[in-house]
């Protein structure tokens, strides 16, 4: 995923907080946080004021009983969210034709990025127009005019001089909703470059200026973003390289700090490795708690209602069989068993946790059979089901004597996994049904 060298660091403090039985972890995992931080390259001015808030937060809800490891997770959550943006940033295509200039550095992937964004927007109806105005690099035109073919879409460009191509180009642009103009890059402290970048933006007029610079950049990137805003007034940011960059919390701190909003980032090297930022989501998968949002969203797709006295039994790892079916059940319309534990941070992952739940997803449907050929009497106390029980049982559902052994033996293993598991995750979700546990 994208910042997955950041993302890998927070996470791990995360699961730690959420696996830990008492409060007394809380420091040393706001620690760990800093820490990975610091080593995402993010200003440090920038964390001393997060973890500031972070631990006032903390120190605020202390008398109303919420000072919980998930409470920790969301007041992280939540300020980790500000630093990167807070709410999700659209560039308002409201007039035709529509001109975005894209400027940035030497190597931060701009031509590749002119074309994925043609591809965003011819993706959702528009008429798009790639304008090749990078002069200065060999083969910069070929190169997105090579991209251009791979999504369809028509380009323009090309020649010596950047001021020129768009004077003997520029009447075409009324046939198209929106023209992407890739330029030369440039360091902002190239006083011929800036120059030139000065009268393309003079003679284009565009609509929005977006400004494409590298995560892995780090600090160093808020030099060029104040520099680039300072001389353009920079309307947007796209982020490139994110995918596994380890001090991409530099890029995203300068962008935030400048007051320039983070629109797209870049996620791989192929044309649809692209996509909208979204700081909530971006932050809900760096720490690894975006499973809770999505399964709440698909159970509240499919009307799934959760049976709280059940819920409550399997949580303490108390439950019988009448409990599996009813959870079998309600998960099935969701995910699979494997499925809903990767989201679920605080179930242990361990070969055999991951073994019991491949076996469980391969059979979810035989066992629901199977304990639908038990009686009331056996899916509450499954003790009673001796071999010729499960004889009956197999017969009756149409299995064998193995697969019914292999449930009871299955639904023994989750009582111990869940027991062991103290699932705060898990507690956190049903409370987000409404359900106390």
């Amino acid at each position: 995923m994208a910042f997955e060298g950041l993302s890998n660091r927070l996470k791990d403090g995360i699961k730690k907080l959420l696996n830990s039985t008492g409060n007394e972890k809380i420091e040393e995992v706001l620690q760990d946080i800093q820490k990975a931080l610091i080593e995402g390259d993010v200003d440090k001015n920038t964390i001393e004021k997060l973890m500031k808030k972070i631990r006032e937060d903390i120190k605020a809800n202390k008398g109303k009983g919420l000072v919980t490891r998930e409470k920790v997770a969301d007041v992280i959550y939540n300020n980790l969210v500000e630093i990167v943006g807070n709410e999700e940033t659209k560039i308002d295509v409201n007039s035709i034709p529509f001109k975005i200039l894209l400027v940035g550095l030497f190597g931060s992937g701009k031509t590749t990025t002119a074309a994925k964004l043609a591809n965003y927007y011819k993706k959702r109806g528009y008429r798009v127009l790639l304008l090749g105005l990078d002069t200065f690099r060999p083969a910069a035109y070929q190169q997105l005019e090579q991209l251009s073919k791979q999504i369809n879409v028509k380009i323009t460009g090309g020649g010596n001089d950047p001021v020129k191509v768009i004077k003997s180009t520029i009447d075409s642009f009324k046939n198209f909703d929106i023209v992407i103009a890739d330029s030369a890059g440039r360091d902002i402290l190239d006083h011929e470059l800036v120059g030139e970048i000065k009268a393309v933006k003079e003679t284009l007029k565009p609509n929005n200026v977006t400004l494409v610079i590298p995560a892995d950049l780090g600090q160093n990137a808020s030099i060029q973003v104040k520099g680039f805003h300072e001389l353009l007034d920079i309307n947007n940011i796209i982020l490139t390289k994110t995918d596994g960059t380890a001090n991409g919390g530099g890029a995203l701190t300068a962008a935030y700090l400048s007051g320039a909003k983070v629109t797209f980032i870049g996620t791989g090297e192929k044309i649809n490795d692209f996509e909208a930022f979204d700081p909530k989501k971006f932050v809900s998968k760096l720490l690894g708690l975006e499973g809770l949002e999505s399964l709440l969203e698909k159970a509240k797709e499919e009307n799934v209602t959760v049976n709280e006295e059940s819920a409550k039994r399997v949580i303490k790892g108390e439950f019988d069989l009448m409990d599996v079916y009813e959870q079998y059940s309600s998960a099935n319309k969701i995910g699979s068993p494997q499925k809903i534990a990767e989201l679920m941070p605080g179930i242990p992952s361990s070969g055999k946790t991951k073994e019991l739940l491949e076996r469980q997803e391969e059979n979810i449907g035989k066992f629901i059979n199977i304990m639908d050929s038990m009686t009331k009497g056996e899916l509450e106390d499954p003790k009673v089901i001796d071999a010729k029980r499960i004889n009956r049982i197999a017969i009756g559902s149409g299995t064998s004597d193995d697969l019914v052994r292999e449930l009871l033996e299955q639904y023994r293993k989750m009582k111990t996994v869940m027991k062991m598991s103290n699932n705060r995750q898990l507690s956190g979700l049903l409370r987000r049904f409404g359900i106390k546990v």
